[in-house]
């Protein structure tokens, strides 16, 4: 698959002397450093010791350049240092496995060599952050650049998509599952498989490939305590969003939990929080990437019938899962589809007046919110008549009065395919009109925005 994306990175990594990068695995930190450069790459792996570290790295630098035979991974880089040779050090936490003191034997060689070009990555972004950007880390301060690499953005999923044949819908569907991570689209690729059936074969169908790729990532990453951590996750993957949700869904104190997100949150960045559109009310918490998410809902929950072999595709549940992310997309893409400038976005859940208990709460699913403008968002994974649009938007339009925000009222609606939608006025999109706007750049605001 061609490269996509990633042009300030590429600028960095050009620009600078010593870049860290750090990121997840799939996320394409390997091809993103050899794309740019031309390293001489030294891959750490956890499972081999230093003298056949040394022997592998030291037969493929001969492939390119002479080297003598040396006996240390300090020796190895030292000579390339020397040499002026762009090095690329691939997964650097695992020398703390391998020779811990190889940390500090880097952080006097870029103290001694200022000129070389080293570019070093990291996979565990709990650990990595440690090394790099803490204060008592080995190499805190010797890089130029540290790059947080983050998947691709659907922008992009949707050019990849698109190259590779497929809709539009195929392209939300993939990155509701599998997020912005390049390898997926590659094994996509590969297979030339129908979206649905990629997914099935991928992680409903023996061998279950992605049932072991997931389990060990994040088990390296959340270390001792990732039966902890699995816990709350799985709470939070089925709709367990509120600390008292996820205490009572695992039967413990809330006080228990508190220490276990914060880390999920600021340490692993697999979790955030938020309250709604208004900074209002309690924090709820979500998985920040969709793989992870997906993995937790259909995987790990049916752990037992897995073992059994009896895991299955549910349809309606899938559909379910796409619905929610769909929200989370149309989301992203609000600054592009509300004709002003937004402040923030989000959720916001409310109560009718006057309507019995019970039956009075209400949710809306995108809010944006602008200095004089607010657009409330029914976003639906469905496919709506004319009729069943026009009453979408008759409902939204209640519980836009009941917020009873002083600003102007847009109300828009985002659904999978939307039937005479140019009769309904406002802002109403469907996925035809997201792949213009992400294909062209185009945004395709409709005349006369809904207004109450």
């Amino acid at each position: 698959m061609k490269f996509y994306d990633r042009e300030r990175e590429i600028e960095l990594l050009r620009r600078g002397k010593r870049i860290a990068i750090i990121g997840r695995r799939r996320v394409g930190k390997t091809r993103l450093v050899e794309e740019a450069l031309n390293p001489i790459t030294l891959f750490i792996p956890a499972e081999k010791n230093e003298a056949l570290i040394c022997r592998d790295w030291i037969e493929e630098i001969r492939e390119r350049r002479y080297i003598p035979t040396l006996n240390s991974m300090k020796e190895i880089v030292e000579f390339l240092m020397r040499e002026g040779e762009t090095i690329f050090i691939d997964e650097l936490q695992n020398a703390l496995k391998v020779n811990p003191s190889f940390l500090y034997d880097l952080q006097r060689l870029l103290d001694k060599y200022r000129d070389a070009k080293l570019v070093v990555t990291g996979s565990l972004i709990s650990m990595s952050k440690k090394l790099v950007e803490d204060y008592q880390g080995p190499l805190y301060g010797r890089f130029d650049y540290i790059i947080k690499l983050r998947e691709l953005g659907f922008g992009t999923v949707t050019e990849i998509m698109r190259d590779l044949g497929y809709s539009i819908e195929d392209a939300v569907v993939m990155w509701a599952v599998f997020g912005g991570s390049p390898k997926y689209y590659e094994t996509l690729e590969r297979f030339s498989l129908p979206v649905e059936d990629f997914i099935r074969m991928m992680f409903f169908e023996e061998p279950y490939p992605m049932f072991p790729e997931v389990l060990m990532m994040l088990k390296e990453e959340l270390g001792k305590e990732y039966r902890t951590y699995f816990s709350i996750l799985q709470a939070i993957s089925e709709g367990k969003n509120m600390l008292g949700e996820i205490s009572s869904y695992l039967s413990v104190k809330s006080t228990s939990l508190t220490k276990y997100l914060a880390a999920l949150e600021r340490e692993y960045e697999l979790v955030t929080k938020r309250k709604d559109v208004f900074e209002r009310g309690r924090n709820r918490y979500y998985i920040t990437q969709n793989l992870v998410d997906f993995w937790f809902r259909f995987l790990w929950r049916n752990y037992s019938k897995l073992e059994r072999n009896e895991l299955s595709f549910d349809k309606n549940d899938f559909n379910a899962y796409v619905g929610r992310k769909f929200e989370s997309l149309v989301e992203l893409l609000v600054p592009k589809l509300v004709p002003f400038e937004v402040i923030r976005t989000g959720k916001l859940w409310g109560k009718f007046k006057g309507k019995e208990k019970g039956k009075d709460s209400f949710e809306i699913d995108v809010v944006a919110l602008g200095r004089e403008d607010i657009a409330f968002f029914e976003v639906k994974w469905e496919e709506l008549s004319f009729g069943e649009a026009k009453k979408e938007l008759k409902l939204l339009s209640k519980k836009a009065e009941a917020v009873g925000d002083k600003r102007r009222v847009h109300l828009a609606l985002v659904a999978k395919r939307i039937g005479g939608k140019e009769w309904l006025g406002g802002m109403v999109y469907d996925l035809e009109d997201l792949d213009e706007m992400l294909g062209s750049g185009h945004t395709p605001f409709r005349n006369g925005a809904v207004e109450s």
